[in-house]
């Protein structure tokens, strides 16, 4: 079964070095004494190289996720509780962008922008994202008005950013000057940044209350279960809980994801795995992410900000566990995507502290890897999100043959279209075409 896994990913590695040397010598031939780039491309070069990197990882998984993962179930998403390897893409994109946040915030400070005009840029860029989001759930749904799903990826991403971004623009000093003694130096990136856990404070009570508080009328407080058939149909008509009941109050039945896997196991009642009470939990993820991206900011040294973001991770990791009981289904708040609970928030948040902390060492301490193959695919990650999403069901980059039941094949398929988007991705870079909102 992991056999045409492992042969794929030898065969990826293998043509990952022979593309690195080939381009290494082309390199050294076409070197010129004299170099001229543009102030875009510049800050680009000049940009931590960790932070596109790791953006490139989650996209590239994202598609190759959404492309089915070869059927391998641990690489895509948990029905209900629990976490997959897929549920580990979406947290990553929220939490990096918070992470880009204090970077671009602090840009625009020392460029003399006005805080009023960084307010109205985010909330212009957030706008722009929602809609873009609700455009790209009618090539999955429908494009009735009184059917449109209107909560998505992008929609999460929105809310998220103008949550997060638009608050620390907010708070953020302009010039900040950290506490005198050893530990006012140790702790100013998470001091900077006191306003933003506040913030994460009430969200997180806000959250629990409304979870715990309030349900339907025929439901019990708290439920957190899929619904229908599950647990020998406790709670057939309670499916998602409170985020689910408000959901369907506020929107609407027709405007919710249709096809969830949860329905498809369970059989409950429909409900939106991007919902409206899953935003708050995902602007506290955003908002872990802006702490991250202070310490690039306060913490000069690599060693400072590699062990603080550690530190961070196994914080997370370990507060997740004991939300979670150490168990799939039996603690206080378990670890779900579909509802996005704080747990999930903070376990998600863990692993993303880690893959930083690992691309950061090798990408900008080290200096040993430049990040391809996924730079590139993360200097452009919108873009390729929004041109895999249209080209969903298009040749070359999908295409099927009578018999598509085996791992190899579908493995075979899935892999073949996510390196069509890297190989975009690179050429894109090389003509100096960046995409952003």
């Amino acid at each position: 079964m992991l056999r045409a896994l492992l042969l794929m990913l030898g065969l990826l590695l293998g043509i990952w070095v022979v593309y690195g040397i080939l381009k290494l010598i082309m390199s050294r031939v076409r070197r010129s004494a004299k170099l001229r780039y543009g102030d875009k491309e510049l800050a680009i070069q000049q940009r931590l190289r960790a932070l596109d990197t790791f953006r490139g990882i989650a996209i590239i998984f994202m598609i190759f996720v959404n492309d089915g993962a070869g059927g391998y179930w641990w690489l895509e998403h948990a029905t209900w509780n629990g976490l997959a390897a897929g549920d580990l893409v979406f947290p990553a994109f929220l939490w990096i962008m918070g992470v880009c946040v204090p970077l671009s915030v602090k840009s625009a400070f020392a460029k003399g922008i006005p805080r009023w005009k960084i307010l109205i840029h985010i909330f212009r860029r957030s706008i722009m994202m929602f809609l873009l989001g609700i455009s790209l759930n009618t090539i999955y749904g429908s494009n009735m008005l009184s059917q449109l799903r209107i909560f998505g990826v992008l929609q999460r991403l929105a809310v998220a950013y103008l949550i997060s971004a638009g608050f620390y623009a907010l708070t953020a000093p302009k010039y900040y000057t950290p506490p005198r003694g050893a530990c006012g130096q140790a702790l100013k990136d998470v001091l900077s940044c006191v306003w933003c856990w506040i913030l994460a404070g009430i969200l997180i009570a806000l959250h629990s209350a409304i979870t715990f508080i309030v349900h339907d009328p025929d439901c019990p407080a708290g439920y957190l279960g899929p619904g229908g058939k599950h647990d020998d149909w406790v709670a057939p008509e309670c499916s998602g809980g409170a985020s689910g009941y408000i959901d369907r109050l506020l929107l609407g039945d027709s405007h919710l994801y249709q096809h969830s896997d949860a329905r498809r196991v369970y059989g409950g009642i429909v409900t939106d795995p991007e919902g409206i009470l899953g935003c708050l939990t995902s602007a506290i993820q955003a908002l872990l992410g802006v702490q991250a991206g202070a310490t690039v900011l306060l913490q000069r040294s690599h060693k400072a900000r590699v062990s603080r973001w550690l530190a961070w991770a196994l914080v997370f990791a370990l507060a997740a566990a004991l939300l979670a009981g150490f168990s799939r289904d039996y603690g206080v708040v378990p670890i779900n995507k579909n509802l996005w609970s704080i747990s999930f928030v903070l376990a998600t948040s863990a692993v993303s502290l880690a893959l930083l902390s690992i691309c950061y060492t090798f990408t900008d301490a080290w200096r040993l890897w430049a990040g391809g193959p996924f730079r590139a695919p993360g200097l452009n990650a919108i873009a390729l999100y929004v041109g895999h999403s249209i080209c969903a069901h298009l040749f070359p980059f999908h295409w099927r043959i009578p018999v598509m039941r085996t791992h190899t094949i579908r493995l075979v398929e899935a892999v073949w279209g996510t390196a069509l988007w890297v190989i975009i991705a690179h050429m894109m870079a090389k003509k100096k075409v960046f995409i952003t909102l």
